[in-house]
């Protein structure tokens, strides 16, 4: 009679910290590895539409995008603020010109991250970098990171979601309204200083 031959203990645990050591890898792995899911054809339309996107918010033209977005998009701004249409999004980029703020670019800095959720479907992240330019001439550079989803619809990469954070904490605008404001305050305080003098120039000559 032959005896049933027991499962090993550990073999059932090895192969689950295995499957979970090998996860950082999978969502890591460079953008040269992951593109090997698809054929190059596809990834370079996938670099055509983040191209498109970028020069769409460097140029502030909205118009060139529409096509490379999805039916039910998303965009999510440093600001927490949430966008469904374009009209939409186009009114609060074209916001942020009001104030001391002349022009904003924005580049992609480092290796993009791909992981394809299926051949129609990749999430990508990485890093940019947003340049402010102000109208007194002054710069401040802040670092981004972003995350996109995209989605072929109709042999068309679309841009499903976007969303980009950054440190609140070291925002160039802030810290553009802070050092004009300790400006503002020097300035105060050297005509304050000067107001009192006056005073107390004329108070002398008319008490003789």
């Amino acid at each position: 009679m032959k005896t049933q031959q027991q499962p090993h203990p550990f073999r059932g645990s090895t192969l689950f910290w295995t499957a979970l050591l090998a996860l950082p890898i999978t969502f890591t792995m460079p953008e040269s590895a992951l593109g090997q899911q698809v054929n190059e054809q596809e990834l370079q339309r996938i670099l055509e539409t983040r191209q498109i996107a970028l020069d769409a918010l460097n140029n502030r033209d909205f118009t060139s995008i529409e096509p490379y977005l999805h039916p039910a998009f998303t965009i999510t701004t440093v600001d927490n603020q949430v966008f469904h249409t374009v009209s939409e999004f186009e009114a609060y980029w074209n916001e942020q010109f009001d104030g001391p703020i002349e022009r904003l670019t924005m580049s992609l800095e480092g290796e993009t991250i791909r992981t394809f959720l299926s051949p129609e479907i990749e999430v990508a992240s990485g890093e940019a970098l947003s340049t402010f330019y102000f109208r007194d001439g002054n710069e401040e550079t802040m670092p981004l990171r972003w995350t996109a989803v995209l989605q072929k619809v109709q042999n068309t990469w679309t841009i499903q979601s976007l969303h980009f954070s950054a440190n609140l904490l070291d925002n160039p605008v802030l810290n553009y309204t802070e050092k004009r404001g300790n400006l503002m305050a020097v300035g105060t305080s050297v005509a304050g200083v000067l107001v009192g003098s006056l005073l107390m120039f004329l108070l002398r000559r008319y008490m003789r």
